[in-house]
């Protein structure tokens, strides 16, 4: 039986994906500031069972591992809707890992999340420091109306 999440109604689901690709600019202001763009792709997994592909990309402004990103997730689904979210927050370094905190703005998508609106909240922990092939587990909870 395959599961299909409804279009509308609060959704929680787990993220699981890996840096891709990664270029980043020291900034020059102080030691450590560093503006990067990169590419994530992985899976997303809903708490009814559903598993769709996913990927994204992250604008950062660190310093020393901390400070403000900007995400992008595209989710695909097997029906071929797509689901376009917009999330920003802050990361903070603990030691070898850093964890995220964030809100989120539903951008739309298409199929049965065409012209839908809605927000949120995220947060995550990257494994190890922002490099390709890096490690990031991210649990979203999404309020599509």
């Amino acid at each position: 039986m395959t599961q299909s999440v409804r279009a509308s109604g609060t959704h929680e689901f787990r993220m699981v994906t890996h840096i891709t690709s990664s270029h980043a600019q020291e900034v020059g202001d102080v030691d450590g500031h560093v503006a990067s763009l990169s590419r994530f792709s992985g899976l997303a997994f809903f708490s009814d069972g559903t598993v769709c592909p996913v990927y994204f990309v992250s604008v950062a402004d660190y310093t020393n591992g901390a400070g403000s990103f900007t995400l992008f997730p595209v989710l695909t689904f097997d029906d071929g809707s797509v689901l376009c979210i917009k999330s920003v927050g802050v990361g903070t370094v603990d030691g070898a890992k850093t964890h995220f905190v964030g809100t989120l703005t539903v951008l739309g998508g298409k199929g049965r999340f065409e012209g839908l609106t809605g927000d949120g909240t995220l947060t995550g922990t990257r494994h190890t420091s922002l490099s390709i092939g890096a490690d990031l587990v991210s649990d979203y909870t999404v309020s599509l109306k």
